[in-house]
């Protein structure tokens, strides 16, 4: 789309954004919703977010806490840092405090913002989540796509990360790990993660290990990238 105008105050986007189309996540809840208001019986699965009433000790520690109106610190509040940190500690066994953790207003959010801040070119195996190839082309990062394999349980190979990173292309790479996967619902074994683990410390390339589900594994065995890279 481009857009010419004789008006100094004529809307210029960045070419960063220009034929950027909707989430296809979004687009599919949009039109559940109008079918549904239309009175077509849907059953929605697309967005991942909770069906169930928020427990009332929530609701009450909102009401309990709504006169606190001050700006929080940047990082986040100490003692909710804290407790993530010691979360990570008690579940992982690794050595982790509060000066390890940033808070912020979603995973989303974070992971935009990391790949603005961090200059090196992004990986991202596919399938995945619809958001981060969008994410990488607004901050203006180069994107490498590997394509996984249902013999792979669709995620990456060593070799295919160690393939890429011998091609020549940069010298800083962010990997884009989904895992457990959106959508495939697949996860990694021990193993898998340290052969993973093992190129990438290699190639010098740093995971942004996005384990958002990492808590539904159905027999609780979901191993943090963490333990191995932390």
């Amino acid at each position: 789309m481009s857009v010419k105008s004789d008006d100094p105050y004529a809307i210029r986007l960045t070419e960063n954004v220009l034929g950027l189309t909707p989430s296809a996540t979004v687009s599919i809840n949009d039109l559940s919703n109008r079918l549904r208001r239309e009175g077509r019986e849907i059953y929605k699965l697309g967005l991942g977010q909770s069906p169930f009433p928020v427990p009332e000790t929530v609701a009450q520690a909102l009401r309990d806490n709504a006169y606190q109106k001050d700006y929080l610190p940047v990082k986040g509040l100490y003692e909710l840092r804290k407790a993530v940190a010691d979360h990570h500690c008690r579940s992982f066994g690794i050595d982790s405090g509060a000066e390890d953790v940033l808070i912020g207003p979603g995973s989303k959010e974070l992971m935009f913002l990391f790949q603005l801040c961090y200059d090196g070119h992004i990986i991202i195996p596919t399938p995945t989540w619809v958001s981060y190839r969008p994410q990488a082309r607004i901050v203006g990062r180069q994107i490498h796509v590997l394509q996984t394999t249902m013999e792979n349980n669709w995620f990456p190979t060593p070799k295919q990360i160690e393939d890429m990173c011998r091609g020549g292309e940069c010298r800083q790479r962010v990997l884009i790990l989904n895992y457990p996967s959106n959508p495939a619902g697949t996860t990694l074994t021990p193993s898998r993660i340290r052969s993973l683990v093992e190129v990438c410390r290699r190639e010098g390339i740093v995971v942004l290990s996005d384990e958002i589900y990492g808590k539904f594994h159905h027999d609780g065995l979901h191993r943090s990238m963490v333990t191995e890279y932390p």
